[in-house]
């Protein structure tokens, strides 16, 4: 673990340390022209989004040029990494970085600690931009040592629970009656588990199987009641007692229906028109936002119900958490006023917002956004916005987040696969990031 710290200390290193010649073709501006033929101010912006999105995100920032005929934008796609912003790092070294760009929400704390984001708050405070203006979870996600470095663009619900109201019917459950806790929905998952000749054909749920192995921790953890960060004490606790019953009980399931068979279940699973979820391989599952439009896509006469993740006695009722991408200012941007106008049309504004939010489909974090109005009639939309509405959690506001997810992902395989205790896995865990989180706390 040393030398995985070290060695990526060595590359931000690197790259703040003057790595400009690897600008040359990067898609910066710094050697561009600041106007256009017609003397508009040009503002460049790097935006993550490609496929299928990627015209979308350019309806969006054609309605903010169309509103600012003043000002040009120079676009630029960029994928972005939780792990690996080698280029971005790079282009704030060189002192050539874009005027504005996403940031996903955990990267926000270790793009400040780097230095690569400039604080917002004097700006937003002439904007009257403030707390109240966002969903909790979407304020935070943004603050790190009592400074703002970005405004979230969009806010990602995580999870609404669904259950196939086929396979319900099928096993003998009431296709309309979901799991009201967790002793209910463990009960069903065994009622609807089935197997033919010894083969697992379906499962009633993989704990687990929710939009990666870290994820799955944060999502059940936190219905179970646990905490994953102290940051007034700057002290991870993945060992939290109660994070740590979250991971029997999900190791309980590697038990109960053999991890091996469960393993060779999911070798069958698709992505996107052969979700394990609506071709009859898993009856419930935790679901984000975009798999109800996948679902209207690629099965759209599947028959299925959403509702609030089931809790265990002494838990977390309606437990759920947010993330999304946001916005900031990168340290050296030559136009921060303008490219903080871009962020404000975009993150802070009725019109913006609505626009974002009708394009892309996406829900705004600005909580009084007029695209709610508009969205309504989108399926899946009322309980993705109540689990908005009640939200208590983001993922942890650390500087080593990419680091603590795949600890996490490492803890929860060692666990189901029988290789360490719940809570040994999740000791370590939390020894090895807090061990990380020192380091660039203190700069080494």
């Amino acid at each position: 673990m040393v030398e995985t710290r070290l060695r990526r200390r060595e590359l931000l290193g690197a790259a703040f340390a003057g790595a400009g010649a690897l600008l040359a073709g990067a898609g910066c501006n710094s050697r561009e022209s600041d106007r256009d033929d017609e003397g508009n101010l040009i503002v460049s912006i790097w935006h993550p989004w490609g496929g299928a999105m990627a015209p979308r995100i350019e309806k969006v920032l054609a309605a903010y040029a169309k509103a600012h005929p003043k000002v040009k934008l120079r676009v630029v796609f960029t994928p972005n990494d939780l792990a690996n912003n080698q280029k971005f790092f790079t282009s704030v070294a060189a002192n050539k970085p874009p005027d504005v760009i996403f940031v996903d929400g955990p990267q926000v704390a270790e793009w400040a600690e780097q230095g690569a984001l400039q604080p917002l708050d004097s700006r937003m405070a002439a904007a009257g931009i403030g707390e109240k203006d966002y969903f909790p979870p979407c304020w935070r996600q943004c603050l790190y040592r009592d400074k703002t470095y970005a405004l979230t663009f969009c806010a990602d619900p995580n999870f609404a629970f669904a259950w196939n109201k086929g396979d319900f019917a099928k096993a003998g459950l009431d296709p309309e009656v979901p799991p009201r806790n967790l002793d209910e929905m463990d009960r069903m998952a065994k009622q609807l588990t089935k197997f033919t000749g010894g083969k697992m054909e379906r499962i009633g749920i993989i704990p687990w199987e929710q939009y990666g192995r870290s994820n799955s921790i944060f999502t059940w953890g936190w219905a179970f009641g646990g905490s994953f960060y102290d940051d007034r004490a700057h002290r991870v606790t993945a060992n939290d007692p109660q994070i740590v019953r979250a991971l029997e009980w999900m190791v309980g399931y590697s038990k109960e229906y053999d991890i091996t068979r469960v393993a060779s279940l999911q070798q069958g699973f698709g992505t996107a028109q052969l979700d394990p979820f609506y071709v009859g391989q898993m009856s419930m599952r935790c679901l984000h936002l975009s798999g109800v439009d996948d679902i209207g896509r690629y099965a759209p006469d599947l028959q299925y119900g959403l509702t609030f993740i089931p809790a265990p006695a002494g838990g977390e009722q309606h437990s759920s958490w947010v993330g999304g991408w946001c916005m900031g200012l990168p340290s050296g941007s030559r136009h921060p006023k303008e490219g903080f106008e871009l962020i404000r049309w975009l993150c802070a504004d009725n019109e913006g917002t609505r626009v974002a939010g009708m394009e892309m489909g996406l829900m705004p974090g600005y909580r009084n956004s007029p695209a709610f109005t508009d969205l309504r009639s989108r399926p899946g939309f009322e309980q993705f916005y109540r689990i908005l509405l009640e939200c208590r959690h983001q993922r942890p506001v650390m500087p080593v987040q990419a680091y603590y997810m795949g600890s996490l992902q490492r803890a929860v395989d060692a666990a189901i696969y029988g290789k360490k205790s719940a809570k040994r896995a999740l000791d370590d865990a939390a020894a090895e990031t807090q061990a990380e989180l020192d380091v660039v706390l203190k700069g080494g």
